[in-house]
């Protein structure tokens, strides 16, 4: 047994970045990139003008806007990472392709598989990159997933069992009547998972709870495929476990340790009950979300290559993830439903 290298980030000319809805996540994307990578970040754009100038403060960034539009049409900007409102994801994702601009659009890229696929066809018409931020994609680890998994030593891959339980009844968000959603949130790093090892599922059953309210809070989900493979799903924003993800191949399992999605490190191992094991882990110095910034170099490097879609997170995964995360809402009897939502807050471009 032996692991395999992770794929280096190739180099490439770096973007000028316009940041779209500074809130937490942009903060960590920011400050991960001008950390680590040679991206350039320069510009950011609110509904609030104040909110603009002081991320642009904190950040060193010349150019603030008290309004989306304008940063999409700003001639500073060549790409935009858009981390408003799931709500306004596609409409500030259009504005942003109207004005030539390619796209970065957190995850999810919206509730509704059939109102995304508009917008990714948008993108590819133009040939413009759009893809959604699922970073742990870019992670080293993920290069180094991907070769094993697709290994004759590790054999065709069967089973997978992947948790994301963490109880975070204090982020208000995840609760908002109408569009919280911890299957949406949280659920689609698994659900992503499972489809980097299996591709689309072909059935989903799930089990799960809802609040009052009819938000989903907890799933325990089934997918299955054409295959004869199967996955298990945890997914909680209740209870707490840790959040590993293990894969079982014929020959081989490999297991990414709490938590999986985030730069952590992988053991591998012989099929049995003493099983011979090895560790890899990620030999640079950045953790947790300061990982962020290899989606953004990879980007980089995509739009180089005039590239519409990312090659390790594709438009049709991107779809397929989105419908898995409906159905298993559904299932659960949760209210977040594509097309029949309770009325959301516009967005003021």
């Amino acid at each position: 047994m032996q692991f395999p290298p992770a794929t280096p980030v190739p180099p490439s000319p770096p973007l000028r970045w316009g940041i779209a809805g500074p809130g937490e996540i942009a903060d960590t994307f920011a400050s991960a990139v001008l950390k680590w990578g040679t991206q350039k970040i320069t510009a950011v754009g609110s509904r609030s003008a104040q909110r603009a100038a002081n991320f642009a403060t904190r950040h060193g960034i010349e150019q603030h806007w008290g309004s989306y539009r304008e940063l999409c049409e700003s001639s500073v900007v060549d790409a935009v990472y858009i981390s408003n409102h799931i709500d306004g994801h596609l409409e500030l994702a259009q504005v942003a392709l109207d004005a030539g601009k390619h796209a970065l659009v957190e995850k999810p890229l919206h509730y509704s598989a059939q109102a995304a696929r508009s917008v990714l066809a948008h993108a590819k018409q133009h040939q413009l990159l759009m893809t959604e931020a699922m970073w742990t994609r870019y992670l080293p680890q993920s290069s180094v997933l991907r070769t094993i998994i697709q290994s004759a030593d590790f054999g065709t891959p069967e089973h997978l069992v992947a948790t994301f339980a963490v109880d975070n009844r204090h982020i208000d968000r995840l609760w908002r009547p109408g569009t919280g959603s911890i299957t949406y949130d949280m659920g689609i790093y698994p659900i992503a998972l499972a489809y980097e090892v299996f591709g689309a599922p072909s059935r989903i059953d799930a089990l799960g709870s809802v609040t009052e309210g009819g938000i989903d809070e907890a799933a325990t989900v089934k997918l299955s495929y054409p295959s004869g493979a199967t996955a298990t799903l945890v997914i909680s924003g209740i209870a707490t476990h840790p959040c590993t993800a293990t894969i079982s191949g014929q020959h081989q399992t490999i297991t990414l340790e709490h938590p999986f999605f985030v730069p952590t490190t992988m053991q591998l191992a012989t099929k049995g009950l003493y099983a011979d094991t090895m560790s890899w882990a990620d030999d640079t110095s950045i953790k947790g979300h300061e990982g962020l910034y290899y989606q953004a170099e990879w980007f980089g490097h995509y739009v180089a290559q005039g590239m519409t879609e990312s090659p390790v997170h594709t438009h049709e995964e991107i779809l397929s993830n989105l419908e898995a995360a409906e159905e298993i809402v559904r299932l659960v009897g949760g209210s977040v439903r594509p097309g029949h939502r309770t009325a959301a807050r516009p967005t003021s471009l």
